[in-house]
């Protein structure tokens, strides 16, 4: 008789809740009304030289119209994207190989850690102490980063990021709400409603246009998390993220940086505009892999610098968004949003401990899944039916099309506008 009237208590606790978080939403929204005027950057991003602009648009008789060091960047991030595609398939043929005969030869603690790298690279489970602490502290960090990125926005008269400056006639009344919503999400109370309010206020932005959502993307990769919490979060110590949910982190985080790779592309002015007032990343090494590392006096270097910098976002969030390699591309996406934070920009890219957290989770993640893995079947049972050709067309074929239906299509599409006025 009581766990049925504790079991209808919870029901109705549960009903109010979801009642009342139409309303909240709705009310943060409300306050956002008028709220956004402009669309910053974190950093300075004033053009200091002039582009060339026709270095984006189109290249007549030239192949698919493009500018020659354009297309050659495309092809180098088509060509990293297919053999990592490759690669993923033939993983566990590999690792075997590596195990069984150089790694047990050694045997050892050489062994031992080996197995342990190889299985952080192909997103398998990894045990140990050490890593299973890291990935609680990373979930913590995670759900309780916003709160801090909101409570740094209040302070900064802005709306959720600095990015998004508020409106002086409604700011005080917004930067409480802000910090409102900032207590609850640090004492873990009621988190789907946070995550409704979070979803609230992304749609409403695009009333300031397409550009400042996409912008914002990236912030719904915790409110998904927030949505599939209990209501009672605020009773639970949670400290690790289920398969389930790990997957809706792992495409909204993808897809947020694949969209903001393209954005890069199309925006060329705010992107190159950075890069003037900060030269030290034009010299960033993974983006001069996919330029070219042209000399310093090259005269497309800025616009080249461009597009290889868009195209290497698009790449890592697409490998990371369908699961290939995500904890090596979360990886190295951690390492550039640090060194862009704390050798570039400095305090003004402090809201990026946000993505930050949102990378560690999936690094130090045991339940990380992949969207081919479909496919990965089928190659499977072509490698135990002894048909080679069979799993080398599957192979091949899948590491192709996707590398070219992600690169190139929009690349083509975009070099169609002119955005030299943006």
């Amino acid at each position: 008789m009581r766990e049925a009237l504790t079991g209808a208590r919870d029901a109705w606790r549960t009903r109010a809740a979801m009642r009342l978080s139409v309303p909240a939403t709705f009310l943060l929204i409300l306050f956002a009304s008028g709220v956004v005027y402009a669309h910053e950057r974190f950093v300075k991003h004033n053009l200091r030289f002039p582009l060339h602009y026709e270095f984006f648009g189109r290249w007549p008789g030239k192949p698919l119209g493009l500018h020659p060091d354009m297309l050659m960047i495309a092809v180098r991030v088509a060509g990293i994207l297919g053999a990592f595609f490759a690669i993923w398939f033939l993983r566990r043929t590999l690792t075997e190989t590596v195990e069984r005969t150089l790694l047990r030869r050694i045997g050892g603690t050489i062994q031992h850690w080996g197995h342990k790298l190889a299985c952080f690279l192909t997103d398998r489970p990894v045990r140990g102490k050490l890593f299973h602490a890291l990935g609680e502290w990373a979930v913590i960090l995670f759900l309780r980063s916003p709160g801090l990125v909101l409570m740094y926005s209040a302070t900064n008269d802005s709306l959720v990021m600095p990015s998004y400056p508020l409106d002086p006639a409604s700011a005080s009344i917004f930067k409480f709400a802000q910090v409102g919503l900032a207590i609850l999400i640090l004492t873990q109370t009621w988190l789907p409603l946070c995550g409704a309010m979070i979803v609230g206020t992304w749609l409403y932005l695009f009333r300031w246009g397409w550009m400042v959502a996409v912008d914002a993307v990236p912030v719904l990769t915790v409110a998904v998390v927030y949505c599939t919490s209990p209501w009672q979060s605020h009773k639970l110590a949670i400290t690790k993220i289920n398969a389930q949910q790990m997957r809706y982190v792992r495409l909204v985080l993808g897809f947020g940086f694949l969209a903001l790779g393209w954005l890069k592309v199309y925006n060329h002015n705010l992107v190159a505009g950075v890069a003037d007032n900060a030269p030290s990343v034009l010299n960033d090494p993974m983006v001069a892999m996919l330029t070219g590392n042209p000399a310093p006096d090259y005269l497309f270097r800025r616009e080249a610098w461009v597009i290889a910098f868009g195209l290497a976002e698009v790449m890592s969030g697409f490998l990371v968004m369908i699961g290939v390699f995500s904890r090596v591309w979360t990886s190295i996406m951690a390492f550039m949003f640090t060194k862009l934070m704390l050798v570039d920009f400095g305090w003004d890219e402090i809201p990026h401990i946000y993505p930050i957290a949102a990378m560690l989770v999936v690094i130090f993640s045991n339940q990380l899944t992949s969207e081919v893995d479909p496919i990965e079947r089928k190659d499977e049972e072509a490698w135990r039916a002894g048909k080679p050709m069979k799993r080398f067309a599957i192979i091949a074929s899948t590491a192709v099309i996707s590398a070219i239906v992600i690169v190139f299509p929009l690349l083509y599409i975009i070099s169609f506008f002119d955005r030299s006025g943006m």
